[in-house]
């Protein structure tokens, strides 16, 4: 028998007699699953690797492509609702210079209407009971009221409001739609645009962290193709100093 054979043998046998509960909690809006503490460590005790294998590259691969690739969720917003509705996965964000995407979104009649930061904090009230002494501040929210105190005003001829969030791997859809909501209800556009969002989750943007940047746009791409199509649409992303979008063209699949 090989040493990896040893190895999976004795991770299984240890697995099967540590687990002691295994339990799947539904309600209708989260699906929980949830392991003993014993299952938890027999899973993660031992690693087995064949003895002359290669030193495992985490930046090949289906790995590697995982740790690039930027998770999107877009939908609608009607007055205050807003719902998500389609998810892509980007191979890539791309960088672009605040003068090259000014040149476009003046070629294509857009406009940058706001933009804000936001960052995650919890307060541990510690021994109090006191609900005013618990703190908890959620990125998207505090991006979007960042965002509210400088806003311009929106051209008369904009068809379309983007709202463009932008976060690590542990942005939530849920605070960030009700950041939309928030947005929504004060920016108070005339002309009743029609409204979209796009929540963009990037493996090398800092966790508990967002940015919001709010875009309006005429819907005129002019034939444009790849980034400049994106940002002729209003899908631009301040993060960090630092202007960002995605191309159709970096858009990959499961099959890919």
């Amino acid at each position: 028998m090989t040493k990896l054979s040893i190895v999976a043998a004795t991770t299984v046998a240890l697995a099967a007699s540590s687990v002691s509960s295994f339990s799947v909690t539904t309600n209708p809006s989260t699906t929980h699953i949830t392991t003993s503490r014993a299952s938890s460590s027999a899973l993660n005790l031992i690693k087995g690797e064949a003895v002359d294998a290669e030193t495992f590259d985490e930046n090949e691969g289906g790995v590697g492509l995982a740790l690039r690739s930027a998770i999107k969720i877009s939908g609608k917003c009607q007055k205050e609702q807003c719902d998500a509705q389609e998810l892509l996965r980007y191979e890539k964000m791309q960088e672009v210079e605040m003068g090259v995407a000014q040149s476009i979104m003046d070629k294509s009649g857009c406009s940058v209407l706001c933009s804000g930061m936001g960052k995650e904090l919890y307060q541990d009230p510690g021994s109090s009971i006191r609900y005013e002494d618990k703190v908890v501040l959620l990125a998207p929210i505090e991006a979007a009221k960042a965002a509210l105190e400088k806003v311009s005003a929106a051209p008369a001829d904009a068809k379309y409001v983007t709202l463009n969030f932008a976060g690590g791997d542990d942005l939530i859809i849920g605070e960030v739609l009700e950041a939309c909501g928030m947005l929504v209800n004060e920016l108070n556009l005339e002309g009743k645009p029609k409204i979209s969002f796009n929540s963009i989750s990037f493996n090398q943007f800092a966790d508990e962290t967002c940015s919001v940047t709010v875009v309006a746009s005429g819907g005129n791409t002019g034939g444009l193709e790849g980034v400049d199509e994106s940002i002729a649409r209003g899908e631009l992303y301040a993060y960090d100093g630092k202007w960002f979008t995605v191309a159709e063209g970096d858009i990959t699949t499961a099959e890919k």
